[in-house]
């Protein structure tokens, strides 16, 4: 239910607005002054303020403009006398969403009300998606020909035709599940909505509680005004959990009842927030056997589990990693500005006899290391830095960090990332040729303008 707070000095104007727009099911608060909206503001934070432009002591004019610096969120309408246009322009200029002339109807004031709510609503989704956009996501469409992907094509294809179907994908790690859970929603009628996503492995449970539900002003210790949930931020669209199966038991509980009635209340609040959404899931955990341990609720895994689609590994797919692998080479030659144009033969046979076991993510990652240290014109095993040998043994010292290797590198015992590698050798090439970008890149055997896309990628400034 919108929150709106009007701010007129009129009783009888306070009095008219307030009845009708609670019988309109809009939450509704009336106060007198400026100074009473701004102490309101700073504890609710409204949805949308009504007020007039001329009141006691702080005039509207100057509650616009100091709402609109502290919350820009909160969308403001304007009262104004009659024929008095050149202080409603100015109202425009500060901010305000719309403005109202005296006297006015009270259809006039629902319609230009029903109008900015949606507009604020709109802004609010487009602002997420546009976030969303500009996450790097490393590849834009599932790609595959084997069959067990033709499988997985069908199965998305026959979902997205209903959109109110829970959708459970279960796969390892890297597979691919969150593009199929974009797959189903952009192929879905709730395409032209919002597609909002949170990794339940990457909050606490009261962080990712405040997350999913928002919270009301003062629900606990530096909640100082109210926020919006993700799911609120989503009606009309779909909400993917992933790493479902890390979610607490109390959450499940709560997530239950979204499921089941479509209503929720935010963190401190007593107020059912209705929405509509389709909930797509996914984990790379069994959740059979969570269930059976109890730390999974039975009821919420039959409610999620009415569609399933189970995402093959990489070494399931065939020829479908060389594809993959030809399909991150053109996307890393456009990135970072190179010119590979095929794959040498030992290259497809260790791709191909190697087990994959980060799947599709670990692929794209080793075709990024590989077209960065590149030389020639053709992709060649030594560029791999063997992070993958012929025989898919991690017992065995990989080639090209061994004592052969010119700077006499040694895995130790535990293991090392190779991207801390790659940062710490960026950084002493800096510190010898001091920070002479040219001279440093010449060192690394790499192009400037490789050089640089590391430095950028690593912070390194």
């Amino acid at each position: 239910m919108p929150t709106i707070l009007i701010v007129d000095d009129d009783p009888h104007i306070r009095a008219e607005l307030t009845e009708f727009l609670q019988q309109e099911q809009y939450d509704t608060t009336a106060v007198e002054t400026a100074e009473e909206a701004l102490e309101i503001i700073r504890s609710e934070q409204p949805d949308l303020i009504l007020s007039d432009i001329f009141l006691p002591t702080m005039g509207g004019l100057e509650l616009l403009d100091r709402v609109k610096k502290a919350h820009a969120e909160i969308d403001v309408i304007m009262i104004t006398g009659h024929g008095d246009v050149s202080t409603a322009v100015s109202a425009m200029k500060l901010g305000a969403r719309d403005y109202i002339k005296k006297p006015f109807h009270l259809d006039e004031i629902l319609l230009v009300i029903t109008r900015a709510l949606q507009n604020k609503a709109r802004d609010e989704q487009l602002a997420y998606l546009q976030r969303e956009e500009r996450k790097l996501l490393g590849f834009e469409e599932i790609i595959g020909t084997s069959p067990p992907m033709q499988q997985v094509f069908e199965l998305i294809r026959k979902i997205s035709r209903s959109s109110r179907t829970t959708v459970l994908i279960h796969g390892e790690t890297g597979t691919g599940k969150e593009l199929v859970a974009r797959a189903i929603h952009q192929n879905s009628e709730r395409s032209g909505k919002p597609f909002i996503e949170i990794n339940c492995s990457a909050f606490q449970p009261t962080l990712l509680e405040a997350e999913l539900f928002g919270y009301e002003a003062g629900a606990f210790t530096g909640a100082r005004q109210r926020k919006k949930g993700l799911l609120e931020i989503a009606d009309g669209g779909s909400f993917f959990l992933d790493e479902i199966a890390d979610m607490s038991l109390e959450l499940q509980a709560k997530m239950l009842k979204v499921l089941e009635e479509q209503t929720f209340r935010r963190v401190g609040g007593t107020k059912e927030i209705k929405i509509d959404i389709r909930v797509i899931s996914a984990t790379s955990k069994d959740l059979d056997v969570a269930t059976l341990k109890g730390s999974f609720r039975q009821d919420l895994y039959y409610r999620l589990n009415v569609a399933r689609i189970a995402l093959p590994s990489l070494r399931e797919r065939g020829d479908d990693v060389i594809i993959l692998a030809k399909h991150f080479l053109d996307h890393y030659n456009r990135e970072l500005k190179r010119d590979i144009h095929s794959i040498s033969p030992d290259v497809v046979n260790i791709l191909k006899r190697y087990s994959w076991p980060g799947n599709v993510r670990e692929l794209r990652n080793i075709m990024e290391r590989a077209v960065l240290f590149e030389q020639s014109d053709t992709l060649t095993a030594s560029s791999l830095h063997t992070m993958l040998d012929n025989d898919n043994d991690t017992s065995k010292p990989a080639k090209g960090i061994t004592g052969t290797h010119p700077l006499e590198l040694q895995i130790p015992p535990g293991g090392v990332a190779l991207v801390d590698v790659e940062k710490r050798l960026i950084m002493q090439a800096l510190e010898l040729t001091g920070g002479n970008q040219t001279k440093a890149a010449e060192l690394l055997k790499l192009t400037r303008e490789t050089l640089k896309y590391r430095m950028r990628k690593f912070q390194l400034h």
